[in-house]
């Protein structure tokens, strides 16, 4: 900053004790930086465009549920294409596009996001889940009389926001979950270990011996669930991001059964 305020002859911050604050010239320059900014993003995405060969990088930022879905499948797409090297990040705060902050994001919101290309994926069913042994002693997490007479397990205080976490919050009331963690492998171990009942996707609840569903998939929650991938215009038909697209795409579509919570003989109608 300092080679640059000295080559325009000007200050552009002033150095405060508690941090810099920009100047009037500053100011005046941040429209310029921004445009510089987004120029230099969109040149990179044209670099990764113009590339092409089906190999190098694939970077995929996913919520919560998604990215623990995801890693599960990564195997089958390390054998199906093995010039790919696959960076799964699980995020709470969608990375920027524009910015190339990522290549795909797998997310459930679709709000003021027009310019991207955004494709469905399908939704994801939530249910209650308690360890055998909690259940076993309590018999009421089998009854409505769950929501206040057994102990739960959420999330943490700065994600009481998701919208899951209201839904629950109308049936506890008064009652807060004693147990609170803030991702969602961590709520499960806490599950598992008869902390107290939880909300889980049914694909990680229906998977583990250890964990008895109390309700059927939440009709209220599961379209709230509803899954999107987004990628940007200028990386859609690049090989590498679109091999990582449609092994996404086929993931969810083989795993909606799962996804769905259905079991046994329902799955052949699913």
């Amino acid at each position: 900053m300092r080679q640059l305020e000295q080559s325009i002859g000007t200050r552009l911050f002033e150095r405060h004790p508690d941090g810099h604050r920009l100047t009037r010239a500053g100011a005046e320059l941040v429209p310029i930086a921004q445009s510089m900014a987004e120029t230099a993003a969109a040149i990179e995405r044209q670099r990764a465009a113009l590339r092409d060969d089906s190999g190098g990088i694939v970077r995929i930022a996913a919520a919560e549920y998604s990215a623990r879905f995801l890693a599960g499948e990564l195997g089958r797409l390390a054998a199906a294409h093995p010039e790919l090297t696959v960076e799964l990040a699980e995020v709470h705060t969608d990375p920027d596009l524009d910015r190339h902050e990522a290549d795909l994001i797998v997310s459930h919101g679709v709000n003021a996001r027009g310019h991207l290309i955004r494709i469905g994926l399908g939704r994801m069913a939530l249910a209650v889940y308690g360890a055998s042994s909690l259940v076993e002693k309590q018999p009421a997490a089998r009854t409505e009389a769950r929501w206040r007479a057994c102990p739960w397990v959420a999330y943490d205080t700065p994600h009481e926001y998701f919208r899951t976490m209201a839904w629950l919050a109308e049936r506890l009331g008064e009652r807060r979950p004693r147990i609170r963690a803030s991702r969602t492998s961590l709520q499960l171990e806490a599950v598992r270990a008869g902390a107290g009942l939880g909300l889980l996707p049914c694909f990680l609840g229906d998977a583990d011996a250890g964990l008895v569903r109390l309700t059927p998939p939440i009709d209220e929650l599961t379209p709230m669930e509803n899954r999107w991938l987004f990628v940007h215009p200028d990386l859609r038909n690049v090989p590498r991001v679109r091999s990582a697209i449609e092994w996404i795409r086929d993931v969810f579509r083989r795993g909606r059964p799962a996804l769905l919570g259905v079991r046994g003989s329902e799955r052949k109608r699913a």
